[in-house]
C-alpha cells in the first residue's frame, strides 16, 4: 500500500520566495492523481518534496501511516521520471534496467524475475541488447520508465516527463502511464502543464497555481464547471475568453453590456445577479471560443469587433477579433471573408461563465 497524506505542507526558498503555500492534500493507495498549472507553480517542486529531493519547509508528508517528512529518498519507496532524465551512456537496455538493482545487491534471480515482469508489461523485452543510441523514442520512454519500475516502488512521480515528445509518442506514452497504474497497482502522481494529457487520461486531477489548490475534480468537471477565473483562463485549448460587462437591466432582462455588443441572459442567470445586487456593476466574463459564432440575421443580439485574423488550434480554424481593449477567439464555420473587416457575432447566453470581479470567484455555479 501506497497511500499519501500532505498536511499544511509549505515550502520557502532563500529570498522568503515561497513556492507551495499551506497544501493539504490526500492521494488514496493505487490513484493516479493529476496535478497541473502553468510554469512556476510549484508542481515539480511538490513532487521533489514527496520524493525527499527538496526539504520541507514545514507541516507533515506521511506515506502509508508513516511520518516520511524528513526521511532519506531511499526510504520512501518513491520513484521519480523527470523531463531531463536519461538513459545511462554506454549501458545496453538490460543493463539500465539492472544497474541499481545490482547495486543493492539483489541476487540474479530477483533481479531476472523483475526483468520478466517489465519487461512483458512495457513490451520491451526484444531490445535488451539494444544501447540507447539504437532506440525510437517510445522505447526510450518506455525503457526509462522501466528503470524506474524495476525497483517495485510503491508510488511513481512523474513531472513532465514527455514534455518535449512529439504528439504521436505522447500519446503512445500516456497509454503506458495508465496500464502501470493499473497491472502493477501503483501510486501515480503525474504534473504536466499539457492540459491534453491531462484530459486524454481522464481522472482526478489538481489545478495549481502560485502553490496552492485552485481546484479538485475530474478534468471533464473543472473544463465544464471552473470555480474561479483562473481556472477558467488557464483550462482548455484554446483558451477560454475573458472579459469584462456591466450587467444591465432592460425591463424584466438582465443583459452584459460588452464594449461592442451584447449579450442576453436566460432568466435564472439574470435572477441569480439581480438577487445578489449585481445590477449596475461589472463581471468578468468567460466564454470558450466554440460557443462565439458568426452571427446569423436575425438574432438580436451580438458581439461586434475588428477582424485581426485567423489561426488553427488542434486542427480546427478560429477567427481572432478585437473586443474593447482585448482579443476574442471565435470558432470560424468556413467562407467568411476575414480581409480586415467588421463582423458580428453571436454568443448564447447560457454559455457565458460570469465571476466576480472583485473575488474572481464563480457566480453563476
Amino acid at each position: 500500500m501506497s497511500g499519501l497524506v500532505l498536511k499544511n505542507i509549505n515550502k520557502t526558498f532563500p529570498g522568503d520566495q515561497q513556492a507551495i503555500r499551506d497544501f493539504n492534500l490526500e492521494v488514496k493507495d493505487r490513484e493516479f492523481l493529476i496535478l497541473v498549472g502553468p510554469t512556476a507553480c510549484g508542481k515539480s517542486t511538490l513532487l521533489r518534496m514527496i520524493g525527499g529531493l527538496e526539504e520541507i519547509t514545514s507541516g507533515s508528508l506521511m506515506i502509508d501511516g508513516t511520518d516520511m517528512t524528513d526521511a532519506d529518498p531511499k526510504e520512501r519507496n518513491v520513484a521519480m521520471l523527470f523531463k531531463n532524465s536519461v538513459l545511462y551512456p554506454g549501458m545496453s537496455v538490460e543493463d539500465n534496467l539492472t544497474f541499481a538493482l545490482r547495486m543493492a545487491k539483489l541476487t540474479p534471480a530477483e533481479i531476472e524475475e523483475r526483468i520478466e515482469e517489465i519487461t512483458g508489461i512495457l513490451n520491451i523485452g526484444e531490445i535488451l541488447e539494444k544501447m540507447p543510441e539504437e532506440l525510437s523514442a517510445v522505447d526510450t520512454y518506455r525503457v526509462l520508465l522501466g528503470r524506474a519500475l524495476m525497483r517495485r516502488p510503491g508510488i511513481l512521480l512523474l513531472d513532465r516527463t514527455i514534455a518535449e515528445a512529439d504528439p504521436a509518442v505522447q500519446e503512445l506514452m500516456r497509454k503506458e502511464f495508465a496500464n502501470i497504474n493499473r497491472e502493477l497497482g501503483i501510486t501515480v502522481i503525474y504534473a504536466t502543464d499539457n492540459q491534453k494529457t491531462a484530459m486524454a487520461l481522464g481522472t482526478r486531477m489538481i489545478v495549481m497555481n502560485e502553490g496552492e489548490i485552485c481546484q479538485e475534480d475530474s478534468a471533464q468537471n473543472i473544463y465544464d464547471h471552473p470555480e474561479n477565473l483562473f481556472v477558467a483562463g488557464f483550462f482548455g485549448t484554446p483558451r477560454m475568453n475573458i472579459s469584462i460587462a456591466k450587467v444591465m437591466e432592460e425591463g424584466e432582462r438582465i443583459v452584459l453590456k460588452f464594449a461592442s455588443g451584447m449579450i442576453d441572459l436566460p432568466e435564472e442567470k439574470g435572477k441569480l445577479l439581480k438577487d445578489r445586487e449585481y445590477a449596475g456593476k461589472e463581471v468578468f466574463t468567460g466564454i470558450r471560443p466554440e460557443k462565439v459564432v458568426p452571427a446569423k440575421n436575425g438574432e438580436n443580439r451580438e458581439i461586434t469587433g475588428d477582424i485581426l485574423g485567423s489561426e488553427e488550434i488542434d486542427g480546427a480554424s478560429y477567427i481572432r477579433f478585437g473586443v474593447g481593449d482585448g482579443e476574442f477567439l471565435a470558432k470560424a464555420e468556413g467562407g467568411e471573408n476575414l480581409s480586415g473587416k467588421k463582423m458580428s457575432f453571436h454568443v448564447s447566453g447560457e454559455d457565458v461563465y460570469l465571476f466576480d470581479k472583485e473575488t474572481e470567484k464563480i457566480i453563476t455555479e
